[in-house]
């Protein structure tokens, strides 16, 4: 059974032209393949069905002989009339070898919903199949979900030379399993001249399915659909596999170098949807990706075996659990917490073998904060400043609030490839200062994570080197991203939460720097509580040598062996000392301190409380 074509009229009230459609995304941060796959995961997981955990096929493959008759012979036996979009659609069906690229989910809800733009859905009911394949910015219909107005489809016609992608769909319609295939073209708009009722313009949109009631077209259904999607070698499913399968035909990529095209989508899937893949993620939640390039099966690793992204990992988790270590970013006016900010640092670990470096300045030494929303879908990272020494890397994570006031308005301040937040984006008003306040904070902390000074010291060939002082201190930054890739180790349990009191954190170390006289120094913060129980209070600093990866007392050490303490602060209450004792009286907030390190020796330090 051949399927019919249906080219859309442009409407006496105007129309969205098919070339104006596919110009919707703009111009992206991201290549054509990066916004891809950042589109077609975000709708797995915005679709996923409660109880299942999202499930997405990537392939890469060649039609055979059957699958391109069937192709030319049953799905496009007839081409459009305008000739650009024939000229195109033959040039990609008459190529020698003719690729397509598959994305597919399972455990979804499908392209579900009436098929027919002007019906609504029922109550029960979300109107997938027309919000992607027949209308233009529809608001997202998910709870706090990934997408907001689905312009980022427009990626998969971009990415198929001849705009053409292939949907097989199984889902419900009022809660009946049913079968859906239909094709779509997006082309230029173009005249027909006909003496009757005479010439008509036609906006470049076809689809090819079955002809719908009156002027509309409709998918091929049930023992067609499935027909269908076998004769072109799509996923096989069976009534309980509900989800999608998109086509995209003829797809720009580099095929002379099919070897690199492995590397780079695990690095894509990973850099972008790694909090949906975190050994520590709610199995129901967690996002499972395969991929398949010509034939063979490429396995995706988990992000704690992919460096730096374990470090990203460990600041999700002190996010996720409320970690003492974490930094509140609020606005004032209006007055809103708007999320949670946490910090790993570590060693620079060998990078996996599918790592692509080039695809991104984060697998090349991190020194970024990777933001997101609560649906844990990573819009961007932040570059701050770097270690001196590249042997040291650091990870951020931001997580905006759920309140829905705050959740939305950085939402609304994406873009439509969900790649950035932009408070222009926003009127002036609460949500833009939400997302103005937000951002403006966040590079303050990127920037200031590692002292500025160390940096403009180290860029001086004049000064003193950190490489070797820096590299013996990376001991000391808990647990580091020095496994390298590999089979990742269990989560640690997390510890049991201790009521306020008066105590301090183990000191976290946050970065190196040069004193004014040229000395290197570490620097050190740690929490301090205090309910006033004890009455006023001091916090003493206790640098010790390390020895064999413990720490030992001065007793008996030679002097220039001894690490001495430069300062203690209390920064938030301008306290300050050169001893190594703090009064604090009644007060808390965050203790920092810096310690003079010790020519060709490691060293570390403790905190505790003097009544």
């Amino acid at each position: 059974m051949n399927l019919n074509l249906y080219s859309e009229p442009f409407s006496k009230n105007g129309n969205l032209a098919g070339e104006g459609f596919k110009r919707l995304l703009g111009r992206p941060n991201l290549d054509l393949l990066q916004t891809l796959v950042r589109e077609s995961l975000q709708n797995v997981i915005d679709a996923t069905l409660p109880g299942f955990a999202p499930e997405a096929r990537i392939r890469l493959r060649r039609l055979g002989i059957e699958e391109r008759a069937a192709l030319t012979g049953v799905v496009l036996a007839t081409l459009p009339q305008g000739l650009a979009s024939r000229e195109a659609l033959q040039n990609s069906t008459e190529k020698e070898e003719l690729w397509v690229l598959e994305i597919a989910d399972f455990g979804t809800v499908g392209l579900s919903g009436p098929t027919e733009a002007d019906v609504p859905p029922a109550p029960d009911e979300r109107a997938n199949f027309v919000n992607f394949l027949k209308n233009v910015g529809a608001a997202r219909d998910s709870h706090q979900g990934g997408g907001t107005y689905g312009y980022g489809k427009s990626s998969l016609y971009g990415m198929s030379t001849c705009s053409l992608v292939l949907v097989d769909s199984q889902t419900f319609e009022l809660g009946q399993p049913v079968r859906r295939f239909m094709a779509c073209h997006l082309g230029d708009a173009f005249d027909v001249d006909s003496s009757t009722p005479g010439p008509r313009r036609f906006t470049g949109r076809h689809w090819w399915g079955m002809s719908g009631e009156g002027d509309s077209i409709a998918p091929a259904t049930d023992e067609n659909a499935i027909a269908l999607s076998k004769s072109l070698g799509i996923f096989p499913r069976a009534e309980t596999d509900s989800g999608t399968s998109i086509v995209i035909l003829d797809p720009e990529l580099d095929f002379s170098s099919l070897e690199k095209l492995g590397p780079e989508l695990v690095t894509c899937v990973l850099l972008n949807f790694w909090p949906r893949m975190a050994q520590a993620t709610n199995a129901d939640r967690r996002l499972h990706v395969t991929i398949e390039i010509d034939g063979e099966t490429i396995e995706v690793p988990s992000p704690e075996a992919f460096p730096p992204l374990d470090l990203f990992c460990r600041a999700l988790a002190d996010v996720r659990t409320g970690s003492a270590n974490l930094h509140k970013i609020k606005s004032q006016r209006p007055a809103k917490d708007l999320g949670r900010l946490a910090f790993a640092p570590g060693l620079s670990a060998p990078r996996h073998p599918l790592c692509a470096p080039g695809s991104s300045d984060v697998l090349v030494n991190s020194s970024h904060i990777a933001v997101m929303r609560p649906v844990e879908l990573v819009v961007k990272y932040i570059r701050g400043s770097a270690y001196p020494d590249p042997t040291l890397e650091w990870a951020g994570v931001f997580v905006c609030s759920k309140d829905p006031e705050v959740e939305e308005a950085f939402a609304q301040a994406e873009p439509p490839t969900h790649d950035d937040w932009v408070p222009n984006n926003l009127p002036k008003g609460r949500q833009q200062t939400m997302v103005r306040v937000g951002m403006r904070d966040l590079r303050v902390h990127a920037d200031n994570f590692v002292p500025v000074r160390s940096l403009e010291r180290s860029a001086d060939a004049g000064g003193p080197s950190l490489a070797a002082t820096s590299g013996q201190m990376g001991k000391f930054l808990g647990p580091v991203s020095s496994r390298g890739a590999g089979k990742p180790t269990a989560p640690g349990r997390i510890a049991a939460s201790v009521k306020k009191g008066v105590r301090v954190t183990a000191l976290e170390m946050i970065g190196l720097s040069i004193a004014a006289d040229g000395s290197r120094v570490a620097n050190f913060h740690a929490d301090l509580f205090n309910d006033g129980s004890k009455g006023p209070i001091s916090v003493l600093i206790e640098p010790k040598l390390v020895v064999d990866g413990g720490g030992i007392d001065a007793v008996g050490v030679p002097d220039h062996l001894i690490p001495t303490v430069q300062c203690v602060a209390l920064p938030s209450h301008g306290l300050m000392t050169a001893d190594n004792a703090l009064a604090v009286g009644l007060l808390e907030g965050q203790i920092t301190a810096s310690i003079r390190l010790v020519e060709g020796a490691a060293i570390t330090a403790g905190a505790r409380i003097l009544e």
